[in-house]
């Protein structure tokens, strides 16, 4: 009798604990003001933009007050704004969040875990969903219905918003671009109510790479997609990724998944048929809303730049793509049936399988926009909310399927031998495989295979992992296909959406070879980049050489001349020196240099080489100079840094660029 009556009181005491944190958890989302309260208009109000301190304001206010919602702020953006992470899930799940981590990594990398271990994670674990938002910032409803949509996270109270918390963690980028918010929300108000409302920004809305951000994910060259990067393709892996977008005004309403033909082959069939999946929940959704003017299976084609929602069904994550119709920023458009027109597997601006409703014209407003995204983000939580064990299940198909066709497949590996023309460059291109969450291996020793002889320092890259399709399209020769989808009805080639190939190998001028059987030597899996710090000669009075034949030179003689140093070119061979080296003249003194604060990534290393003595002629002064060249040293960047001390970046770019120099006289 007692062991049978034990447990009711306990199972009362948590009941009612729940049902008091419930009415707590109730009374919290009560207090947070709505977008418009907190804003004073409507998201997506006409002429009415909010800026990103504003916004940053309000999801900092919707974290402390709601249990659904952790904000994170992960760090600065080029311009110095902060860079925010919103995890939305239940305020169980979010207590748990390490451990769901713990379990999402078995599913997307079982290598080195047990059957009872892979069938735990998918019993217990959660759908990781990740959405990002105002990449691209002349697209500007997404930044703004974010706004929205966190606030209906923390406030809804129906069911279908409750399982989606319990079954999935949704991680929200509610700006990709934070700097490029408000420079286009600026320019657009400054203009407002002129002759000039709604003129194109004149600058770019990144600060270095403008709209071609979105084409960073796979070489990462700016700290937003660094920081995404770190979510997508090492922390988390999620089981679904969507870039909220914008396009041109005058075709379909929206695009959603799936894409048009063609498809880049390589990753898991799951992953298409995934997108198909959410897509048609998605625009099923927009039809039951009466949103006009869905298309799928249209405009944007399955093989597209590797930037993130195309890189990552190679990740085995379903990624995916929405493109709303814009407006004049936030202007109302007035759009004419007659300038409707087709696209891309939408010959005609007419209705077909994929496209039932067509929008038929007439104004068009950032709030239409809105309303379609705040749709596109909920409507794929939704199934695999209800469908948790089989996307997680997936998961681990994907991931274990992608492993064996690696080791089956006709290339079993790429090699990266150590001796390269540049092998600073070669150093890069490995961190850009490690920065895929890619596993690397190094050789301490060298090795030989398939009759060539690799030394020591050279690289592994194995296709028997998880995402052995990122692996092949970085390093292995790509051709773009050439049938029907590519051609048009004449014959011609339609040009492939921007780029063809993402080849880092032959972008980066990287030796790498094709292994055509498993790779047997003693090798180390490397678990950190590994970009090594510089050091300089103590003492060169005739000044310093600086290895042409490596790319970071021309960074290297750049930021020199920013600092004020006299630099020359050699034209003529002259045993220590090769025309194509630069000369750095005297006058910077190696204390400076070698005082340059430690950066992550950075670890000490030298390379000595002692060329004979030797004589060179310079460019600059046309004269012979006599020179030791005893040493040549790898050197860091700490001359110039006073030059750099204005720069937001610069301690990315000190990181980078180390170059081979010698001292050039005793």
């Amino acid at each position: 009798m007692t062991t049978c009556s034990a447990p009711r009181p306990f199972r009362a005491v948590a009941l009612v604990g729940a049902i008091v944190l419930a009415s707590l958890s109730t009374q919290a989302a009560a207090q947070i003001p709505t977008p418009e309260e907190f804003f004073g208009h409507e998201m997506g109000a006409d002429r009415k933009l909010a800026k990103w301190d504003q916004l940053v304001e309000y999801y900092e206010l919707i974290g402390a007050d709601s249990d659904r919602v952790r904000v994170e702020n992960v760090g600065t953006s080029t311009l110095g704004r902060p860079f925010l992470v919103l995890y939305v899930s239940s305020p169980e799940n979010l207590a748990r969040l390490d451990e769901y981590q713990r379990m999402n990594a078995v599913l997307q990398d079982p290598r080195g875990h047990s059957q009872d271990e892979i069938d735990a994670a998918i019993a217990d674990g959660k759908v990781v969903f990740l959405q990002g938002y105002a990449l691209h910032s002349n697209e500007v409803a997404a930044s703004q219905a974010a706004a929205e949509i966190v606030w209906g996270f923390a406030t809804r109270d129906d069911p279908g918003i409750h399982e989606i918390l319990d079954n999935t963690i949704s991680i929200l980028v509610p700006s990709m671009n934070p700097d490029g918010v408000d420079l286009v929300n600026e320019w657009y108000d400054r203009w407002v109510g002129t002759e000039y409302e709604a003129a194109q920004q004149p600058g770019l809305y990144h600060h270095y790479i403008g709209h071609d951000n979105n084409r960073d994910a796979f070489m990462q060259n700016t700290i937003e997609s660094q920081y995404v990067a770190t979510l997508l393709f090492r922390d988390w892996i999620p089981q679904g990724f969507i870039d909220h977008h914008q396009m041109g005004a005058y075709t379909a309403r929206i695009y959603l998944p799936p894409y048009a033909e063609p498809i880049r082959p390589g990753a898991d069939p799951l992953v298409w048929r995934e997108m198909s999946w959410y897509g048609a929940h998605m625009a099923y959704r927009m039809e039951e809303e009466g949103f006009e003017g869905t298309v799928t299976s249209a405009i944007y084609s399955g093989w597209g730049h590797f930037g993130f929602h195309w890189i990552t069904p190679f990740h085995n994550i379903a990624g995916m793509l929405t493109e709303a119709a814009s407006a004049r920023f936030a202007t109302p458009l007035y759009v004419h049936p007659d300038q409707l027109r087709g696209s891309r597997q939408l010959p005609e601006y007419e209705a077909q399988t994929t496209f039932p409703n067509p929008w038929p014209g007439g104004w068009w407003r950032v709030r239409d926009i809105v309303d379609r995204q705040i749709v596109a983000t909920f409507s794929p939580l939704e199934i695999a909310a209800r469908n948790r064990e089989i996307v997680l299940r997936n998961a681990w198909h994907k991931a274990s399927r992608q492993i064996r066709r690696g080791a089956e497949g006709e290339v079993k590996a790429y090699i990266v031998p150590a001796s390269q023309h540049d092998p600073l460059t070669m150093g890069k291109m490995v961190d850009k495989l490690l920065l895929q969450g890619i596993t690397v291996e190094h050789s301490a020793t060298g090795f030989t295979h398939e009759g060539r002889v690799y030394g020591p320092g050279s690289w592994v890259v194995s296709m028997a992992q998880p995402k052995q399709g990122v692996i092949r399209w970085l390093l292995g020769r790509t051709f773009y296909p050439d049938n029907s989808y590519t051609r048009n009805r004449d014959g011609d080639p339609i040009r492939p959406y921007d780029m063809s190939g993402d080849v880092i190998a032959e972008f980066m001028g990287v030796r790498v070879d094709e292994a055509r059987t498993p790779v047997e030597a003693d090798l180390e899996v490397v678990t950190e980049r590994s970009l090594a710090a510089g050091a300089v000669a103590a003492s060169a009075p005739n000044g310093y050489r600086v290895d042409g034949a490596l790319n970071d030179a021309f960074r290297a003689v750049n930021m020199l001349f920013a600092a004020g140093a006299s630099v020359s070119r050699v034209i003529a061979d002259g045993g220590g020196a090769r025309p194509g080296d630069f000369v750095v003249a005297p006058g910077c003194p190696p204390r400076r240099w070698a005082r340059s604060p430690k950066r992550p990534g950075w670890t000490s290393r030298l390379w000595v080489h002692p060329p004979p003595p030797s004589r060179f002629r310079s460019s600059a002064s046309g004269c012979t100079s006599a020179t030791t060249a005893a040493t040549w040293t790898r050197a860091g960047p700490a001359c110039c840094s006073r030059s750099l001390t204005s720069s937001t970046r610069a301690s990315s770019i000190r990181r980078s660029w180390p170059a081979i120099c010698t001292n050039a006289g005793t």
